[in-house]
């Protein structure tokens, strides 16, 4: 127990001397003005560009308080729905269609030259597509989200679906379950472990899924606040949207982990823990 509280120290020792060090590094000059040959001063990092912890601070606690014309919990709760509405239904469809080719080889035979075309796509140049079909609104970046996650989750599905132990499906056979026993007891359970590897990843990534679509088609939302930070060039702002969302990405992230050890809390590894 002990190295845990000595990892945890360690990294906020490292988090503390990397503010400390943007805060009083900012500014210092790296190159001095020079009027002969005409050069003006330059910094090792322009505090323009980065703004400073300090004044990161000042505009967080402006934008959370009444004051602002949106406040930064109502574009985060905005975020927020998106990314879970698109995670939900991109992990639902993906375990299910998964499960259903991953079980039935003729539907994978059938099917799989269009999902391999389908997944190549990047999912960015699905963006401009996506607001088009769906609008500004809400619907077009829960349909990036699901896009993002669905195939993260399907192709781990499909893996783990495949892998089962047959020595175990033929145990449960010989102790006389029926299919859908097999399938509830032996075929599920065995691939979840494969579907919750996705999990960690296709959270980030369905938030990512959606602030990008706020980039490209927003009205709201914190991807609009980057946006809009860039065009009135207010660098503590866009820090502020920035470091946000690097804690609830950490934070969402660390809920799927321990979803996965409570759920899968039979397997050696968490045992073991």
């Amino acid at each position: 127990m002990r190295w845990r509280w000595d990892i945890q120290v360690w990294r906020l020792l490292i988090l503390a001397a990397f503010f400390l060090a943007w805060e009083y590094g900012t500014g210092i000059l790296a190159i001095r003005e020079f009027h002969l040959f005409g050069v003006k001063p330059l910094s090792w990092v322009d505090p323009f560009f980065i703004s400073k912890p300090s004044l990161i601070v000042r505009r967080f606690f402006f934008l959370i308080s009444p004051q602002a014309k949106v406040t930064l919990w109502a574009r985060l709760a905005i975020t927020l729905q998106n990314t879970f509405v698109g995670f939900g239904v991109g992990v639902g469809s993906g375990f299910l269609v998964g499960l259903l080719l991953g079980r039935n080889e003729t539907l994978a035979r059938i099917f799989e030259p269009f999902i391999i075309a389908f997944n190549t796509l990047p999912r960015i140049a699905l963006v401009p597509l996506v607001t088009m079909m769906f609008g500004l609104g809400s619907l077009s970046k829960v349909i990036m989200a699901w896009l993002i996650v669905f195939f993260l989750v399907f192709f781990n599905t499909f893996q783990g679906a495949r892998s089962v132990d047959r020595d175990l499906v033929n145990a449960a056979r010989l102790l006389g379950a029926s299919r859908l026993q097999i399938l509830r007891t032996v075929v599920i359970p065995s691939t979840l472990a494969w579907t919750f590897t996705a999990l960690t990843p296709s959270i980030s990534f369905a938030l990512i899924g959606v602030v990008i679509g706020e980039f490209i088609g927003g009205e709201s939302g914190i991807g609009y606040l980057i946006i809009l930070s860039l065009a009135t060039l207010e660098s503590a702002d866009m820090m502020v949207a920035l470091l946000v969302l690097a804690a609830v990405g950490i934070t969402l992230a660390l809920g799927i982990q321990m979803l996965e050890r409570r759920l899968l809390r039979w397997q050696a590894r968490y045992q073991a823990e």
